[in-house]
């Protein structure tokens, strides 16, 4: 039985209007306490199933395909951290919630969250981190430079590998397109009807040519606004707190982190409220996507929920 076919019955995904379009928007769970949950820059809202399922009926989990990902990806520009926290705003109020218990940002969706609770921290209570959401490297002045746009795709190609070349692919059949991913370092250990089911979201178009779902321009867009400009690292620092930091030990590509320890302490300094700790023998991607990483993200997330 696929993942699809065994969702708990509240699984719902209704469409959320937004500048532009509407945003496929999924749920689970229908207790009080609500979770926001954003994920990562080529992912969707599919990446939280595992969460999901260890969080139980008794959390409400809301998660958007953000804006050029998913069921969203026909959604057009303004791209960027501040458009997609305007979004959420726009999530929150359609579904009459006046604040989010915990906002939960996985990768990209990270620094969406900085910006979302430094800019509307009456929407958010407490943040929590997943590998993300704390500047990875120094803002560099791409304003200045003719190439901004080539020199990203460079940058973000060396990082991302795999997950930006597809964007760029056609894959012959769902088959196909996890076969391309099976390999992958970071999953291959970790392989489950899960991943394979996220894997069967992210297809659009028709058998030959099926695609990746993201947009590229949308990613490009983020990629300069979530690490190229001071918008995050001025947001982190007007954050209230409590801010928690889930770290994985090992990267992308299963290798080395994207975080340091001493990093995060130098980086924390900074933020109200803040705090982080390793979750045990995950990477980049497992730590949502395998047992242990979503038990231990579930966990932090009650932990915050009091």
């Amino acid at each position: 039985m696929s993942v699809a076919e065994r969702q708990s019955p509240s699984y719902r995904v209704e469409e959320v209007p937004v500048e532009g379009g509407a945003l496929a928007v999924a749920q689970w769970g229908s207790g009080e306490p609500v979770v926001l949950a954003l994920h990562g820059i080529t992912a969707s809202h599919r990446e939280f199933a595992m969460l999901a399922d260890a969080l139980g009926e008794e959390v409400r989990l809301i998660a958007p395909d953000l804006r050029g990902r998913g069921r969203s990806n026909g959604v057009p520009g303004p791209w960027g951290m501040r458009a997609h926290a305007r979004d959420m705003i726009a999530v929150l109020d359609h579904f009459g919630i006046a604040r989010a218990d915990v906002v939960l940002g996985h990768s990209m969706g990270g620094f969406i969250t900085a910006v979302l609770a430094a800019e509307r921290p009456d929407r958010c209570g407490a943040a929590l981190l997943v590998d993300g959401g704390l500047p990875i490297m120094p803002a560099l002045p791409l304003h200045r430079l003719p190439f901004g746009d080539w020199m990203i795709e460079k940058v973000v190609g060396k990082v991302l590998g795999p997950a930006l070349e597809r964007l760029d692919m056609t894959f012959e059949s769902a088959e196909a397109y996890r076969a391309y991913w099976r390999d992958h370092p970071a999953l291959r250990a970790d392989w489950s009807s899960y991943v394979e089911d996220y894997l069967d979201y992210d297809l659009v178009g028709e058998a030959p040519r099926l695609r990746a779902s993201t947009t590229k321009r949308a990613l490009l867009e983020d990629i300069r606004t979530q690490l190229f400009e001071d918008l995050v690292p001025g947001s982190l620092r007007r954050m209230r707190g409590p801010v928690r930091f889930l770290r994985a030990p090992r990267g992308l590509k299963d290798d080395r982190p994207l975080y340091s320890p001493g990093r995060l302490r130098r980086i924390g300094r900074r933020i109200a409220g803040f705090s982080f700790a390793d979750v045990a023998d995950v990477n980049h991607y497992t730590i949502i996507f395998a047992t242990r990483g979503a038990a231990a993200v579930a966990d932090e997330a009650r932990a915050l929920l009091g």
